[in-house]
């Protein structure tokens, strides 16, 4: 696999962090003033950050990323779908015509474990 062009990265997970954060307080508050008020419309309108939240996860699974480790392609992101779920090692192309073995580890890394012989 060629990783020369790097995809589109989705927000960060502290940013992810900060926006769940700001959509409850956000749903609290409207909660809030619809105790007070007794206004449905305040209750209503507190799905909304709710419906935020559930489509931001759902946003994120399909955007994950295997993170590399290590190696000539240390740093990079490998797409889920080139990971296959029992994929235990994988191998990726380097520009000396090789290729860099790295094993799969669960928590969503790629960790380097040598080179692969390229053609002679």
């Amino acid at each position: 696999m060629d990783m020369s062009a790097h995809p589109r990265r989705g927000p960060s997970q502290r940013g992810r962090a900060v926006t769940v954060c700001v959509l409850l307080l956000c749903m609290v508050a409207l909660n809030m003033i619809w105790t007070w008020t007794g206004e449905t419309m305040f209750l209503l309108s507190s799905a909304v950050p709710v419906l935020a939240i559930v489509v931001l996860f759902v946003w994120g699974r399909e955007h994950a990323m295997f993170e590399v480790i290590g190696g000539p392609w240390d740093g990079a992101r490998v797409p889920v779908d080139t990971v296959g779920p029992d994929t235990d090692v994988l191998v990726l192309h380097t520009h000396g015509g090789g290729g860099a073995r790295y094993a799969v580890d669960g928590h969503r890394s790629l960790l380097y474990q040598g080179q692969t012989p390229g053609p002679d």
